[in-house]
C-alpha cells in the first residue's frame, strides 16, 4: 500500500490541523498515513528545524506549512493518479478501464477468444 508521511511536531497548531486533512484524505484515497515527530530523531530535527509540517507524498507531491482541506485532498488525488498511471503503464491491469489494459479483452486474448481472429 503506498504511504503518505507527514512530518510534525507536538504543541504545533499547524501540525495538528494537517494532520487532521491528511488523514481524512489519505482514507478516502486509500493511502496509508505514517506521522513522525522531528523532535524524536537528531537528524529530523536537523533536516527540518521549525519549517513543519511538512505532508510528503507518493509520486512526489508535496504539502508544506497550513493547507486547506481543498488543496490537501487535490495532493492526494494527483497522488493516486499517478500511482495508477504507474501501475498501467507496468501493463498491470486497472479494472474498469479498457483504455489502460483493463476491461475483458484480456481473458478473451487467454482463452482465444479474441474478435480478431476467426476459428478454425
Amino acid at each position: 500500500m503506498r504511504a503518505a508521511v507527514l512530518y510534525s511536531r507536538e504543541d504545533c497548531s499547524l501540525c495538528f490541523a494537517l494532520r487532521r486533512l491528511a488523514r481524512r484524505s489519505a482514507r478516502r484515497h486509500r493511502m496509508r498515513l505514517v506521522v513522525l515527530d522531528v523532535d524524536s530523531d537528531a537528524a529530523l530535527r536537523s533536516r527540518f528545524g521549525d519549517r513543519v509540517p511538512v505532508l510528503l507524498l507518493p509520486g512526489g507531491g508535496s504539502v508544506v506549512g497550513g493547507a486547506e482541506a481543498r488543496a490537501v485532498d487535490d495532493a492526494f488525488r494527483e497522488s493516486a493518479r499517478l500511482s495508477r498511471d504507474r501501475v498501467a503503464g507496468e501493463g498491470r491491469a486497472v479494472p474498469g478501464n479498457p483504455g489502460r489494459r483493463g476491461g475483458l479483452a484480456w481473458i478473451r486474448r487467454a482463452l482465444g477468444r479474441d474478435s480478431n481472429t476467426t476459428p478454425s
